[in-house]
């Protein structure tokens, strides 16, 4: 009994030790996989421990010109756009001017059919004729009536002192002052008769005035240099006042009307260089310049009108067009100038990666003008000092990098590396 007792323990004993080998075995090879995974470099680290330097794009910090520019887009217009229209009715007799013409102020555009105004004209001519000549024969009498009056007097008067002398009879002095009288009523007359052809004659006059102000209201002219852009009228046709025949613009100069922000039109001047691009074609521009800055600004969209002149003709420019119009509002020769996409951004702070030794600096820079790709610098930086401009974001500052493209001062990209 004992003996068998002794065997089972001895059996147990064996088991239980194996039990702790494998427990052991397998703990210990737990051990050293954490061991070598904890010893093993992490993605980003090198083997001994060190962040991986950052691959980036560095570009340098130059010296250069940029100027200031407030884009907008309108149509253009032209200095004055006008219906010339009929003052009088008639029938379109002759068309003197086509759409696209170019015409002179005064020119004549188309005639009405005048023939019988022409007729009213020669008549009132005519009688106007005779009125002049009526009134200067009248005029000519009264003349003569006054000698007349000077002479009769003159014989009163000495055939009263004849009288007076008792040399001709009361009957003889009472003849004369009769003929007298006669000849003083037959002045009176004339000169009545004279006022009434004076009158008839500024009548005639005024018809005839009238009569040459309708004919020449059938000749339709241009009020002012131009260009022909519409007729809208038809030979044969009839007209009654006020019908619009033609569209007449002038072409120079041509005007742009922009609306800007309140913030953009603080920096506008008239007189300010501006440059109007056709369209989208770049290559088709022409120069301009702030002619007028309005007053107000308008209510319902917050902004300011400007108006930019092209005083210059150009091909292709013309009312109606698309442009764009870039108004040059500052210009600075001497900026210090790094590309644009090297700025950041972040609670409320801006700053770029510098580079010294390859190591990255987060360095807080003040801006100022902005055009195209570049952005002026006018404060935090110094010329030729590295930027990064491309992989900022892997980087933090203090943080190793690797340089694998460098622009150049003149904007060539070339590879490199910054050695300490």
């Amino acid at each position: 009994m004992l003996k068998k007792l002794s065997t089972r323990v001895k059996v147990y004993m064996f088991l239980g030790f194996c039990a702790i080998l494998v427990i052991g075995a397998v703990a210990l090879n737990s051990t050293s996989k954490t061991a070598a995974a904890a010893s093993k470099p992490k993605a980003g680290q090198s083997p001994d421990g060190d962040k991986e330097a950052v691959p980036v794009e560095l570009a340098a910090v130059q010296r250069g010109e940029i100027s200031s520019i407030i884009t907008a887009s309108t149509n253009l217009r032209a200095l004055r756009e006008v219906d010339v229209v009929s003052q009088t009715a008639g029938i379109v007799h002759r068309l003197s001017a086509e759409e696209g013409d170019y015409v002179q102020s005064g020119a004549v555009l188309c005639v009405l059919d005048d023939a019988e105004l022409q007729i009213r004209f020669q008549s009132a001519q005519q009688k106007l004729a005779q009125a002049k000549l009526q009134s200067e024969k009248a005029g000519i009498q009264q003349e003569k009536t006054a000698v007349q009056i000077a002479n009769q007097k003159e014989e009163l008067a000495r055939y009263q002192e004849l009288y007076q002398n008792q040399l001709v009879s009361e009957h003889e002095v009472a003849l004369i002052r009769y003929r007298l009288n006669e000849l003083e009523h037959d002045a009176r007359v004339s000169a009545s008769q004279s006022r009434e052809l004076t009158h008839r004659v500024a009548e005639l006059e005024a018809e005839l005035a009238q009569v040459s102000l309708e004919i020449a209201r059938c000749h339709i002219k241009a009020p002012f240099s131009g260009y022909i852009v519409q007729r809208q009228v038809e030979l044969g046709r009839t007209v009654r006042p006020m019908d619009a025949l033609f569209k007449l613009s002038a072409f120079s100069p041509l005007y742009a009307d922009v609306f800007l922000s309140e913030s953009e039109c603080r920096s506008v001047l008239s007189g300010q260089a501006a440059t109007i691009r056709l369209g989208a074609d770049t290559s088709a521009h022409a120069s301009g310049t702030v002619a007028r800055i309005s007053p107000v600004v308008d209510q319902s969209s917050g902004t300011v009108k400007v108006t930019v002149e092209q005083r210059q003709p150009e091909q292709g420019f013309r009312p109606g067009a698309f442009v764009t119009v870039r108004i040059e509002t500052a210009r600075r020769a001497d900026a210090l100038l790094i590309p644009k996409r090297a700025v950041l951004d972040e609670d409320g702070e801006t700053y770029v990666y510098t580079v010294q030794n390859l190591i990255a600096h987060r360095t807080p820079v003040r801006l100022g003008t902005e055009t195209g790709g570049q952005v002026e610098i006018r404060q935090g930086l110094q010329e030729n000092q590295q930027v990064v401009v491309a992989g900022q974001g892997g980087l933090k500052d203090g943080g190793k990098i690797k340089i694998v493209q460098v622009k150049g001062k003149n904007g060539q990209n070339q590879l490199a590396r910054l050695h300490s």
